[in-house]
């Protein structure tokens, strides 16, 4: 069997991104609109102009680490925990980006990690939806502990093409 073992980059330096980061998250998530389409929109995005900065200054409030290295943001990572009442004990991962740079080089799983470690002090559980195509990202979050527990299927559709999703799961033993 073959091995997906990733090479872990020392010279990463991973931090909490704030409303200062504002400029750089917006270049970063442009890049992965750009890129992959299927994969990242929101509304705000959707709309764009000044709904779009909004919601990016919202996110920046909460909790979207960064990844940089040689001084560069290259991927991002956010946590929420659930707004519902009912569901306070749910956290949610979204933005999960890598730039192709550092892909391969352990940069996803430090983020994920840091996003584990800051989400198991607040909730019981996260969960996060993923492309079915996304192999290396389902491997990534499989090294961590997610589990696939369903199938949306054509969760996303742009022109004529679908896209299914898995939903996953890390449970907390607390």
């Amino acid at each position: 069997m073959a091995s997906h073992a990733v090479r872990p980059q020392a010279d990463v330096e991973i931090r909490r991104l704030t409303v200062d980061d504002l400029d750089l998250f917006r270049e970063i998530r442009a890049e992965a609109l750009r890129t992959h389409p299927q994969t990242f929109s929101s509304p705000e995005e959707d709309e764009g102009g000044d709904a779009m900065m909004a919601a990016y200054r919202h996110w920046l409030s909460g909790t979207v680490l960064g990844a940089f290295g040689r001084g560069n943001l290259i991927g991002v990572a956010g946590f929420y925990v659930s707004p519902d009442k009912r569901s306070l004990h749910r956290g949610h991962i979204f933005t999960v980006y890598v730039r192709e740079d550092g892909r391969g080089k352990g940069v996803g799983d430090r983020l994920i990690k840091e996003l584990l470690a800051h989400a198991e002090a607040c909730v019981e559980q996260v969960h996060l939806a993923v492309l079915v195509e996304a192999t290396a990202a389902i491997r990534t979050y499989k090294r961590n502990g997610f589990e696939i527990y369903g199938t949306d299927p054509a969760a996303v559709r742009i022109g004529e093409a679908t896209y299914d999703k898995y939903f996953m799961v890390r449970k907390f033993s607390h």
